[in-house]
């Protein structure tokens, strides 16, 4: 993850969710419901930098920004497609950074609190949050969006988007010899090469479950972009969504 580059860093409204146990048993999508969130404007998806990607819309994907050594120069900007938007971007919004929270240990998580909270456009939309320990179903399509390296495969000015599949746990485990952490979801790995890469870390797994797409994960760093011979990692936000709920209740 690079502070203050531009790696894509997952959003909700005033707060911001970042980069730095028991499974819950699968529950049937159909006991599993969300108001007010995971909605966004799906005639903007075409069908930032990821590895056999294309153009779309992830509205809950944001970029940070410094301007200066202390925390005064931090601030996200949201709504925009590019990596370098101009001045006349009519979507993006620019909003400081006031506060940040460091997750549980090892978690690799932040939360930065926002001086404001965003205007939601078809642009910037709320992501919904998973129950409590929640297990995504194997076979889950997902998305990641980011602006990181495409390795040539897309246009890399602009926020990239793409689909990938959630592998069941035990199989992922297997995969990797007995090495999958609890708090650790993956993606089955794609013959065509589709992926995360350098500049995407911290970015979001965006599921679609009750039809709203919910933050299952985030991107972490991997030696190798898109493999195709290895599930992609992710942390599973479902493990720390209890410390998520609690630093924004403490406002």
């Amino acid at each position: 993850m690079q502070v203050g580059a531009h790696g894509p860093w997952v959003g909700t409204l005033g707060w911001v969710l970042v980069v730095q146990a028991r499974l819950m048993p699968a529950l049937p999508t159909d006991t599993v419901t969300f108001e007010h969130c995971g909605q966004r404007d799906e005639r903007l998806q075409q069908k930032g930098r990821i590895v056999g990607g294309q153009p779309g819309n992830s509205p809950w994907t944001v970029s940070i920004r410094n301007r200066d050594a202390d925390l005064t120069g931090y601030e996200v900007q949201l709504g925009t497609l590019f990596r370098d938007p101009g001045p006349g971007d009519p979507d993006q919004q620019t909003i400081p950074i006031v506060r940040i929270v460091c997750g549980p240990s090892e978690s690799q998580l932040v939360m930065l609190k926002l001086a404001r909270p965003a205007a939601l456009t078809r642009r910037v939309a709320l992501i919904c949050l998973p129950p409590e320990r929640y297990v995504v179903p194997a076979g889950t399509i997902c998305e990641i969006a980011g602006w990181g390296e495409t390795r040539g495969t897309a246009d890399s000015s602009v926020l990239n988007v793409a689909r990938l599949p959630v592998l069941a746990h035990s199989e992922c485990n297997s995969a990797l010899r007995g090495r999958l952490k609890e708090s650790e979801l993956c993606t089955a790995p794609l013959r065509a090469g589709v992926g995360a890469c350098e500049g995407d870390y911290g970015g979001p797994l965006a599921c679609l479950t009750a039809d709203c797409w919910v933050l299952e994960g985030v991107i972490t760093p991997s030696r190798v972009c898109a493999r195709t011979d290895q599930p992609a990692l992710f942390i599973r936000v479902s493990f720390y969504v209890d410390w998520i709920y609690k630093v924004m209740k403490m406002g």
